[in-house]
């Protein structure tokens, strides 16, 4: 028997990003380099998930801190939460939360592709022995992470799942609350491999309130050639996926 999500959308529909529509026009982001750190999650986190969505067995979240060098707002740095699932038979990560380094950033964030994504700081620093991510929202530390001892790997070696986020959205007349994909594309240029570590997680801050971060996984920090697309496909968060996708372009 098919196990779903158990969220509720009611309740946090009004901290919900509002999309401005679904014609988003693609960014291009050169050189940028990303950490992903995984970890399996304590019990309770299926209510953080869709109703259209299948949790993962076993439930666990993907951290990843992103240094975006160019893009058309500028510079910035980005720090996102994701609990990792699947609509229907595809690995999927929905994006419970994140910190844009400037507010032009979060603002284009959330109108353009829906990310629940606030302004804040994040930081992204590369030592002899790791790579040390963070982040503070409202003057206060919400994220300390890190990547330790990384080895070289091959980009072929590293698969980034693509997103889907909870936004309203207007479609066919009316705005509603739906799910997003997000399925950017990646170029590596280098890839290292380590162990992931975190010292906070304001799980609060993220829009994931009970959620724990137990045993760690994997980690990785990639420098590549990555986007934020056009949005292809949207999804009704209360109804199987399988029966409620519909194609955008």
């Amino acid at each position: 028997m098919p196990t779903f999500g158990a969220l509720e959308v009611g309740p946090v529909a009004a901290r919900l990003p509002r999309m401005r529509d679904l014609d988003t026009e693609a960014w291009e982001l050169p050189k940028a380099e990303i950490v992903q750190l995984s970890w399996e999650v304590g019990p309770g986190t299926q209510a953080l998930l869709p109703k259209g969505m299948h949790p993962a067995i076993p439930a666990y979240a993907s951290l990843w801190v992103i240094r975006y060098p160019e893009s058309p707002v500028g510079a910035f740095a980005l720090a996102l939460l994701r609990l990792m699932g699947r609509a229907g038979a595809h690995p999927r990560g929905f994006v419970l939360g994140g910190i844009a380094s400037s507010e032009a950033a979060a603002t284009a964030l959330r109108e353009q592709w829906g990310l629940p994504v606030a302004a804040g700081q994040v930081t992204f620093r590369r030592s002899h022995d790791r790579v040390a991510v963070g982040a503070t929202r409202d003057g206060a530390p919400v994220l300390e992470a890190a990547l330790v001892d990384p080895d070289v790997i091959s980009g072929g070696d590293v698969q980034y799942i693509h997103s889907v986020t909870l936004a309203r959205a207007p479609l066919d007349g009316a705005e509603a609350p739906r799910l997003i994909q997000v399925d950017s594309h990646y170029t590596f240029h280098k890839a290292e491999r380590g162990r992931p570590r975190c010292a906070r997680l304001d799980a609060d801050a993220f829009n994931a309130p009970g959620l724990v971060l137990a045993h760690p996984i994997a980690g990785s920090v990639t420098t590549c050639d990555t986007d934020l697309p056009r949005i292809r496909f949207v999804m009704d968060p209360d109804v199987w996926v399988v029966r409620s996708t519909k194609r955008i372009r």
